[in-house]
């Protein structure tokens, strides 16, 4: 059975044209369209996206109006930001890891997002399918963050169903030449095209998942509390305690908290509560004091430029 050809998958690359991560993108996406799903590509790398600066106006104006406004205007970052987590009936991302984590391309994108998210609430009840691919030159040992980091962003808009960390691929397209990479690349293309003939409440993860794995964002990488066994999905923000059985560990995680992690609707929602709480006792205790603290430090300091 085909899914209807209105479904679409957006196929988000973070990397260069025709790099390792287009190229596995493609792979999954061509999978998808044997399904009978149109499909998408968006190269971020081909949009002029403007770092976030931290003003906090797309929380201050939401507060005030209802509706969340980015300061940065002149760029691409709200029409990206709309294709990639508005438009589609799924999301595939690829990127690749630069030092430890995705690229600046994929975090400039990921720290613009709140003012659409702000704008379509909607988007929190994550009712698509979602799935990643981030690619390493180097072996595992330095890929560990990147496909907990595009969690952060994938998972505000969707459900993830599948992801896979690939490795050891360092020149440009070079993962071309390795058939069971490319072949695990069309299996994610046909396992987030399979999800949009299932009903929301019957997605479920379809990747591989080990015995320390999340259940939100299926990765492996935890917070350890104050003390052992005690732990943390450090993006999901779901506890658990290890469990250890002879030389094998497994975590035991918080059933009740795995179904509101953080970017859930509730996780969300009471964060955007907590910090309009801040605001307004900003605004009705600290703002005139700040005014005067800051004084000193305004002038000071030697700042320096680079040449023209």
């Amino acid at each position: 059975m085909k899914v209807q050809k209105t479904k679409k998958i957006i196929g988000y690359s973070s990397g260069r044209k025709n790099g390792n991560s287009e190229m596995l993108l493609k792979h999954a996406l061509m999978a998808a369209e044997k399904l009978g799903v149109e499909t998408e590509i968006v190269r971020a790398m081909e949009h002029d996206v403007k770092p976030c600066i931290g003003c906090e106006g797309c929380v201050v104006s939401l507060n005030k109006t209802g509706v969340s406004k980015c300061s940065i205007k002149g760029d691409d970052g709200e029409w990206l930001i709309n294709k990639v987590l508005v438009e589609g009936d799924a999301l595939i991302m690829s990127m690749p890891i630069y030092h430890l984590v995705p690229n600046s391309h994929f975090f400039v994108m990921n720290h613009r997002q709140h003012p659409v998210m702000f704008n379509h609430p909607e988007l929190m009840e994550k009712s698509r399918p979602g799935a990643i691919m981030c690619v390493g030159g180097g072996e595992a040992d330095w890929t560990p963050l990147g496909l907990m980091a595009a969690n952060i962003m994938l998972q505000h808009a969707y459900t993830l169903v599948d992801q896979v960390q690939f490795t050891g691929h360092g020149r440009p397209a070079q993962v071309l030449v390795n058939q069971a990479d490319l072949d695990r690349a069309t299996r994610l293309g046909e396992n987030v095209a399979k999800s949009l003939l299932a009903p929301p409440e019957e997605f479920r993860f379809l990747g591989e998942d080990g015995q320390t794995a999340c259940p939100v964002c299926h990765c492996n990488v935890v917070q350890i509390q104050t003390s052992l066994p005690n732990v943390v999905c450090p993006v999901c923000d779901i506890h658990g305690v290890f469990v250890g059985e002879g030389k094998d560990m497994r975590v035991e995680w918080d059933r009740k908290e795995s179904e509101n992690p953080r970017f859930s609707v509730y996780g969300i929602n009471k964060h955007l509560e907590e910090i309009k709480t801040k605001h307004i006792r900003y605004a009705t205790e600290y703002h005139e004091k700040v005014k005067v603290l800051k004084k000193p430090f305004l002038d000071w300091g030697k700042v320096v430029h680079a040449p023209k």
